[in-house]
Formats: C-alpha cells, structure tokens, sequence
C-alpha cells in the first residue's frame, strides 16, 4: 500500500464554537503537538499536512522543523473560519476546513488518497487498519431509532438529507422555538469522522457538501452527514465495523483515551511553549 499522505485538522483556539469541552488555547495546543508528535514518530507517516482554521497565531516554522528533524515532511495550512460554525457547530467547521485544505494544499494536490486524523488524536498501528483498497475507508457504528422516539421526529428526521431541509429545521428550533423533541435528527447510524482513509476526488464529489447540512444542535452531526452520503456508495468504499484505537484527547468531551508515553508529553510542552510569536 502506498502511504498516502496525513492530513491534521487542527483549531487551537476554540473560540466560541458550542459544544466543545477543552477549550483553554494553552491546553488545546499541547494536545495537539502530543498528537503531531505521536504521528510523526509512527513510521506509516511520510508526509504531514497540518491545517489549522483558527486565529491563534503560531509559529509554522518550528512545525516544520520538527517535522524535518522526524525525517518526515510537514506542511502548514492556514485557513479562514466560518462563521456558520457557531450556529450549525464543529462539524461544519471541520467540513469547511477540508474544503479548503483540498483547494490549497500543494501535498494533497499529489496525491490521489490521504487519510484525515482529527488533532489531539493518535492512532497507532494504521498500516493494519486502511488496506488502500476501494475509494474509501471508514469506520461505523450502526444505531437504530429508540422505539419511544416521537413520530414526528421521525417522519421529519429524512429532511436532513438536503440543505434547505435541514436550515428549515435549524430555523424551526432557533427562530420558531418549536420544541427540540419533535425536529430533532432521529437516531441513526454513525462514520467515525475522527479518522478515515479516502480518495481525493471521491471526498470532493461525495463527502464535499456534507457538513453544509449539520445541525449540532438538533443531533445531526458531521457523523451522520457522512453516514447518510455514504450509503449511495456502500460498493466502492470499505465500511469498516470494528473501532480503532484511538489516543489522545477529545476536544468534545475534553476526555483522553490510552496514554501517550511520557517523552511525547514533555516534548509537546516544550514545542507549544516554542510555537508561541
């Protein structure tokens, strides 16, 4: 399998972007360097494009460097922020990110795969995880709607499928206050957005559009976006129903799973202490 390039998404600066547990700039970026670190250490990383799309400002160089001192090569990605992020959530600001990661980036220009890992996040062993095979990878959990979930809920839940069905319903709750019980999204089956192997040209005409429909708030995250979007192509991608393992930090729930060793840890602090103009 040709290694495909890794893209790192990255926001060290939440901002006020709802529904994000760890949200001190400080805490985020040594999160995020123990992740970076992690990866350039694995030996299944050759090339690293690390996209940021918030404004705490850094000093791109020393990733850069760090990178080169790994043997690997590392390209730094600014992007602009949306605003759409605070109302629709994370999700669609990752979405956004991507997209204009895919528009600039020189390493992902040359590629015809990558695979995507959230930052503050480390996976270990990838090589045995992604085979290269088909146009994607991706790991799912299938949930199923609860029995005692509203009808209505129920019946207006497909209304997620489009984005004007799912700005009405965004409106519904926002603007209209109607209760979030009855316009909610119904439960539903789930991709782990968190990490995923995918062809380029397959992500733009498939996955492109599908944070323009999250609704955070309404439970209609980027992980069923994607899920929903994918169903079309079950054929040509590879759903994978097993759970990765997955270390580091969750900028969501502000949780960490596994550990990542001791050297890796004082190494992140002192390069986020370094990243600093």
């Amino acid at each position: 399998m040709k290694r495909p390039p890794l893209l790192i998404t990255a926001s060290l600066d939440a901002g006020i972007t709802p529904y994000v547990a760890l949200s001190a700039t400080s805490d985020r970026t040594e999160a995020h360097m123990q992740g970076l670190l992690a990866w350039l250490g694995d030996p299944s990383t050759e090339k690293v494009v690390f996209a940021k799309n918030c404004s705490a400002r850094i000093r791109s160089e020393v990733l850069v460097a760090t990178a080169r001192n790994y043997g690997k090569e590392l390209e730094f990605v600014q992007v602009d922020s949306s605003k759409r992020t605070v109302i629709q959530g994370k999700g669609y600001g990752e979405g956004d990110l991507i997209r204009q990661v895919l528009e600039t980036s020189e390493i992902l220009r040359g590629a015809d795969d990558f695979i995507k890992s959230t930052g503050k996040l480390f996976c270990p062993g990838i090589r045995d995880l992604f085979s290269g095979t088909g146009e994607g990878e991706f790991f799912v959990s299938r949930e199923f709607p609860a029995e005692s979930i509203n009808a209505i809920r129920t019946k207006l839940s497909p209304l997620y499928g489009s984005k004007r069905g799912s700005q009405a319903l965004g409106f519904l709750k926002l603007r209209m206050r109607i209760p979030w019980g009855l316009v909610a999204s119904a439960p539903g089956a789930l991709v782990d957005t968190r990490l995923y192997r995918v062809n380029r040209d397959f992500y733009r005409n498939v996955l492109g559009r599908s944070y323009r429909r999250v609704q955070d708030a309404l439970g209609y995250t980027l992980e069923r976006a994607f899920y929903d979007d994918l169903m079309g192509h079950t054929s040509s991608v590879r759903m994978l129903e097993i759970s990765p393992t997955i270390i580091g930090t969750s900028g969501s729930m502000g949780t960490t799973a596994g550990e990542i060793s001791e050297a890796i840890r004082m190494e992140a602090r002192e390069l986020a202490l370094r990243l600093a103009p």
